[in-house]
């Protein structure tokens, strides 16, 4: 124990801690904690937020995810807001989530429906703050990891944490909106690791987790099957045993997170966030389906074609062309951090023209996040505190609907922008193309 004393006083001392706060990846995590902790009681909005807390109302007076109305999501979500709802109820004894604002009332009679009079008050946005930027703070670790892992080079691995951690659209969605996008991300980048570390059982567990917080990282099954495939390329045994466990992981995990719905009939509910996107408003997503799948299965092909000692680098490369093309329908601003980390691995170890589509795609992706909530990001704060007035922040808000050219600001700024996003994602593909008629593509 004195050993262990005396280690901890060496590595401990002013020097050391000095040298430790001037690495990169520490100067890019206090930054980017800075950020998100000055957002996280000034900004919030309201509407997504004011759901969780009705969820989890629900989940604290006996209902199911599904037996009430409220819940829309695949499961995992909601078992985090359980486990939310017992922290905030039985320990630290919150009390009320939300309080009804009579002067946010006239939200109701606006054009874009995504707002609400139920305001969240401050001490819980920060709470339910904490856990997502502690959750972008574990996907910019396993960025960091990987690349360091790859190149053994710290100011790489820093440069792509960066480009996460710092990621406009990343902070705003999890510090201002409070949507839980960056568990879906965490999970499926745990997958993508265990999956490349030979670990197939708990590879197909994550992936369960991850496509059962938000379907999309379900795409990567192609990629990853087609890894696996390309990794044990000279022997059948192994790789059919390496599928095998894959698939248990991936069902066991299904089986135990849809159990309680399987018990209580609710199943197609729980699908409902799956469904929803193919209803109106979103018949691009049915068009774009089978080009979709047509594209990731001819990467997925590729890769298996390529050479076993180059299949690791291609397996990531593939990843990111395959997490692009799940949104060529054009998603909403907080979906396209999917494409955030391995496009940030690409750009800090491989390629630097990817920098563009990154650029683009979080640009864009922050002018429309910020106008779909525009001004009811302060509606706690003018309720809660004498900063602002409500009454202005419900001036701004109608304000910023007012029709121009016969539609909404709202609505031209949402249009330009998708577009923008969508162009950003076409970079990502041709780019990939160019380089392909070119001769220098990995797949």
């Amino acid at each position: 124990m004195d050993f262990l004393s005396g280690e901890i006083r060496e590595k401990c001392t002013p020097d050391s801690i000095i040298k430790t706060l001037k690495r990169p990846v520490v100067i890019v995590l206090i930054i980017g904690l800075l950020i998100r902790f000055i957002l996280a009681p000034l900004l919030t909005h309201t509407y997504d937020i004011a759901h969780w807390a009705m969820v989890m109302d629900h989940i604290q007076a006996g209902f199911g995810l599904y037996s009430v109305p409220g819940y829309y999501y695949s499961p995992v979500w909601g078992y985090m807001l359980g486990t939310f709802s017992f922290i905030s109820n039985f320990m630290f004894h919150m009390g009320p989530p939300a309080v009804f604002q009579s002067a946010f009332l006239p939200t109701q009679e606006l054009w874009w429906p995504w707002f609400t009079s139920e305001i969240t008050t401050i001490s819980f946005n920060i709470f339910m703050k904490i856990p997502m930027i502690l959750c972008d703070v574990l996907v910019g670790a396993l960025i960091y990891y990987l690349i360091k892992e790859r190149t053994n080079d710290e100011k790489k691995a820093a440069y792509g944490f960066a480009l996460w951690f710092l990621c406009p659209i990343v902070i705003y969605t999890s510090s201002v909106q409070v949507m839980f996008d960056n568990f879906s991300i965490l999970f499926m980048l745990l997958s993508v690791l265990l999956f490349y570390k030979r670990r197939y059982f708990a590879g197909g567990v994550m992936l369960s987790l991850a496509a059962f917080t938000k379907f999309f990282p379900a795409y990567i099954v192609f990629a990853i099957i087609a890894y696996v495939w390309i990794t044990n390329k000279d022997d059948k045994a192994e790789r059919t045993k390496a599928l095998l466990y894959g698939a248990a992981g991936l069902a066991v995990m299904t089986l135990i997170l849809n159990a309680p719905m399987i018990a209580e009939g609710s199943v197609m509910q729980s699908l409902e966030f799956i469904s929803s996107r193919a209803e109106s408003g979103y018949s691009m997503v049915l068009i774009m389906q089978p080009i979709i799948f047509a594209l990731v299965a001819y990467w997925a092909y590729r890769l298996t074609k390529t050479d076993p000692k180059d299949a690791d680098e291609n397996y990531f490369f593939c990843l990111l062309l395959t997490t692009a093309a799940i949104f060529l329908w054009q998603p909403a601003a907080q979906y396209i951090m999917i494409i955030i980390p391995l496009l940030a691995y690409h750009i800090a170890v491989n390629d630097k023209r990817y920098l563009w589509p990154w650029l683009v795609l979080t640009a864009s992706a922050l002018i429309y996040s910020f106008v779909t909530t525009n001004f009811s990001g302060f509606s706690a704060l003018a309720s809660y505190t004498n900063i602002i007035d409500q009454g202005w922040v419900m001036g701004m808000m109608q304000w910023i609907q007012q029709p121009i050219l016969g539609e909404s600001l709202i609505f031209h700024f949402c249009y330009i922008s998708s577009w923008v996003e969508w162009g950003g994602i076409l970079l990502i593909i041709g780019i990939w193309f160019w380089d392909k008629c070119r001769g220098r593509s990995p797949i």
